[in-house]
C-alpha cells in the first residue's frame, strides 16, 4: 500500500529543488492568450504544501494574513469559510478581487457564494475564455503580490470534505508577478 506521507515528502523535495537549484530565467510572455508562456524560476523562494483537509486551513490562514491585496482566480467557490475569509480581508481594507469562470456560475452553490460576496462589496468578475480554451480552470490566489497559493484545490465543500486535494504556497514576488 502506498503511503501518502512519502508522496508529500517527495512533492516537497521536488518543490524546494525547483525553488533553489535552478538559475533565474525571465519569463518570455505570461499573457493568458499566449500558449507558449515562458517559465519563471526564482532561486530563492519559500514553499509549503498542504494536502486533504489541510488545504482549507492553509488557504484561510494566508487570507487572514493579507495586508494589502488578495487576487483570486478560481473555477469554483462554494466554501463559506473561504468566502468569509475573503470578506474579513475586505473589512481590514485589503483590496480583494475574485475572478471566476462564467460557466461555473450556473451551479446554485456558486451563484449563492458569488452573490453573497458581491452583496458585501467584494468585486467578483466572470471570465469567459475564447479560442481553444474551454474554461478558466485556475485555482490560485495571490496575496500582497508576494505569496501565491495554487494547486488542485477548488474552493468548494467537495474539495474540503470529499476529495484528496493539494495546495502549494509559494513565497516569491517574482512568481507572484507572473500569476498577477
Amino acid at each position: 500500500m502506498r503511503k501518502p506521507g512519502l508522496y508529500n515528502f517527495l512533492f516537497i523535495v521536488l518543490t524546494l529543488t525547483l525553488c533553489t537549484a535552478l538559475p533565474a530565467v525571465e519569463s518570455v510572455d505570461t499573457s493568458p492568450a499566449n500558449t507558449n508562456a515562458g517559465i519563471t524560476v526564482q532561486p530563492e523562494c519559500i514553499a509549503q504544501s498542504a494536502f486533504g483537509k489541510d488545504c482549507e486551513k492553509l488557504l484561510v490562514k494566508e487570507l487572514d494574513k493579507a495586508e494589502k491585496e488578495v487576487l483570486v482566480a478560481i473555477y469554483s467557490i462554494t466554501r463559506k469559510n473561504i468566502a468569509a475569509a475573503l470578506l474579513r480581508a475586505k473589512k481590514r481594507h485589503v483590496a480583494v478581487t475574485v475572478k471566476y469562470d462564467k460557466g461555473s456560475y450556473d451551479w446554485k452553490g456558486m451563484r449563492d457564494t458569488i452573490g453573497w460576496l458581491k452583496k458585501r462589496g467584494v468585486p467578483c468578475i466572470p471570465v469567459t475564455l475564447t479560442g481553444k480554451y474551454a474554461k478558466m480552470h485556475h485555482k490560485f490566489a495571490v496575496i500582497d503580490r508576494k505569496r501565491v497559493i495554487t494547486g488542485s484545490y477548488n474552493y468548494t465543500t467537495s474539495a474540503s470534505t470529499v476529495n484528496y486535494e493539494n495546495l502549494l504556497l509559494i513565497e516569491s514576488p517574482v512568481i507572484a508577478k507572473n500569476y498577477i
